[in-house]
């Protein structure tokens, strides 16, 4: 252990804190907009992944106007650099090693130098997951460790108990290990921010079985949000199968709807237990195109901020990145949608009319066409004043473990579905309901997050599926809680663009134009437009709008003489070229 960088990292952390943040709330509103580091020391061990952390990453975050990074670390990984061995013994005292930890020394006092508010965390504990009863010791005496060598450092550093729990690591085992580990932490850090996320992966689903530890002041709630996933995850060679590519995010109004009863769910959670929100990771891969990253990320960040969330995107430079190493050149288009102070993107507009119903029996006039899954726990399903009636006695281990679902429903290729249902319950707690596939993997196009009340409340799903599913299923994932669960009015509506009617918004053209191969507005706001179709819907061009003047403009090189239809969520308007 080498003492003076220790205190080189006390001295910068206290030189450049600024004002104290002496409760969670306060944290949570100096981080702001952040960024993951991911990729670096979350690797098996660092630069296996491509990347290594570097001291001017840190400054490159700064000058970009980000004020917090999430430094993901792998404490069950192997070595620094060429140097191989385990960051933790494998038994007991199960010491840290010291190489490993003036590597994280180095990250921190590099995070603070730059200004930023730093997170550190577990991250990947692999071993964790697989044999939880063996690790926890182990996993416990990392954090106390952690905890002691990081005491004296000032409150703008936070700590993340355990990204993601999963497999072994349930909502109920999850409960007790936060609750041990943080008693641990509590012993050298009484009044340190401490982050918790939930079980299922880090996001919503785990929401609803999650039990905070009472009367701690100084807690964070995380998310972890990448929903559709078909999305965000398109192309990414690590998900078992590999989601297909070409599927797009146009901010249509059900496109935002769904994240923002997203968010509603988390901020009713929070509002009940007085703690602060920070969306730990959100992000789209590289292989979805730029234009809806771009127009995803925005939207997002600024509803995030909306809610009075914190947030990191995943991540600086690797596969989801904003900033590309070798080029040593930012993403411009990503970096300005995550740092724009735009919030006429946060415009839902009007629904679309008409959509087929690809449904049956989504009014449960019987119990026809639905099955209840109820492979933990104990559940039962009955029909109560045309509405299914869910009744768990005993919760299952995980969400899905109870499910009502329907299949087979047919998915089509490029067009746009939108899930619909109502749902309440006889107590607050968290459901989703997931459009996917009926075989293993299982994996899922769009999930609807749907924070429950005794008071019926409709929540909805968009998605656009890169490819035809003859086989799929929507199901319910209702697990971690007992109680009475209603569900009613399930849709599945899906529109051909090619025949969809779609209504003009009142004022929209506002002088919207074409000339010099751009699209012009003297709109003061930014125009509810996102794309081009030919008369018959189909999509010519994405519209990416940035300042001209006091108007915008997008380009629109390809436009021939016609006429076209300029489309966005509120409707749509139509556009002559002429030259």
């Amino acid at each position: 252990m080498k003492k003076p960088l220790l205190l080189a990292i006390a001295a910068i952390v206290c030189a450049t804190a600024g004002n104290a943040h002496a409760d969670a709330h306060a944290f949570v509103k100096a981080q702001g907009r952040g960024v993951d580091l991911g990729n670096m020391l979350e690797a098996p061990s660092e630069g296996q992944w491509g990347i290594v952390l570097k001291k001017e990453d840190l400054g490159l975050i700064a000058s970009k106007g980000f004020t917090n990074v999430r430094i993901p670390i792998r404490w069950d990984g192997l070595g620094v650099g060429d140097s191989t061995f385990e960051r933790a013994l494998r038994t007991e005292p199960y010491t840290v090693e010291p190489r490993f930890f003036e590597r994280v020394d180095s990250a921190i006092s590099w995070a603070r130098q730059s200004g930023l508010m730093v997170v550190i965390n577990d991250h990947h504990h692999d071993s964790l997951f697989q044999n939880l009863e063996h690790e926890r010791p182990r996993f416990i005496a990392i954090w106390k460790q952690i905890a002691e060598r990081y005491k004296g450092l000032s409150d703008s550093v936070g700590f993340e108990i355990l990204n993601e729990p999963n497999s072994q690591v349930t909502i109920e085992a999850w409960n007790s290990l936060l609750d041990t580990t943080l008693k641990v932490i509590r012993t050298s850090n009484p009044t340190r921010a401490v982050v918790i996320g939930t079980a299922n992966w880090g996001g919503l689903s785990g929401l609803s079985g999650l039990k905070l530890p009472a009367g701690d002041k100084n807690l964070i709630l995380t998310i972890h949000y990448y929903e559709p996933f078909a999305f965000t995850h398109q192309g990414a060679e690590w998900v078992t199968p590999i989601p297909a590519l070409g599927v797009k995010w146009e901010g249509t109004y059900y496109e935002k709807l769904a994240v923002k009863q997203a968010m509603d769910a988390i901020a009713e959670y929070a509002k009940a237990r007085d703690i602060p929100v920070w969306i730990g990771e959100f992000g789209a891969y590289s292989k979805a195109d730029i234009a809806s990253r771009a127009r995803w990320s925005a939207y997002c960040a600024r509803l995030f901020e909306s809610y009075g969330f914190s947030w990191s995107y995943w991540e600086f430079k690797a596969g989801f990145g904003i900033y590309d190493e070798t080029k040593k050149a930012w993403n411009t288009a990503l970096v300005e949608a995550l740092t724009s102070n735009d919030n006429s993107v946060l415009a839902l507009g009007e629904p679309p009319t008409g959509g087929v119903d690809l449904v049956q029996n989504g009014g449960f006039a019987t119990k026809s066409k639905w099955s209840l899954n109820g492979s933990q726990g104990a559940s039962f399903f009955s029909i109560d004043s045309a509405a299914a009636l869910i009744e768990i006695t005993d919760p299952a281990t995980d969400a899905w473990g109870i499910q009502l679902i329907q299949s087979p429903i047919r998915l089509k290729k490029g067009l746009t579905h939108v899930l619909q249902f109502d749902a309440w319950a006889s107590s607050p707690r968290s459901i989703d309901g997931t459009v996917g596939m009926s075989v293993s993997p299982w994996s899922g196009y769009v999930s609807a997050a749907a924070g429950l009340s005794n008071t019926k409340k409709t929540f909805f799903a968009s998605f656009v599926p890169a490819k035809t599913d003859s086989t799929a299923r929507i199901s319910f994932n209702l697990g971690p809680d007992t109680g009475l669960i209603h569900i009613d009015n399930v849709k599945l509506l899906v529109w051909d663009t090619a025949s969809a009617s779609i209504v003009a918004s009142k004022g929209a053209l506002a002088g919207l134009r074409w000339t010099q191969g751009e699209i012009r507005s003297r709109q003061a706001v930014r125009p509810p437009f996102e794309s081009v179709t030919d008369l018959r819907g189909a999509k010519v061009a994405s519209l990416l709008w940035r300042r001209n003047g006091n108007g915008w403009s997008a380009d629109a090189p390809s436009l021939a003489t016609g006429t076209w239809l300029v489309q966005g969520p509120g409707g749509s308007v139509r556009l002559t070229v002429t030259r």
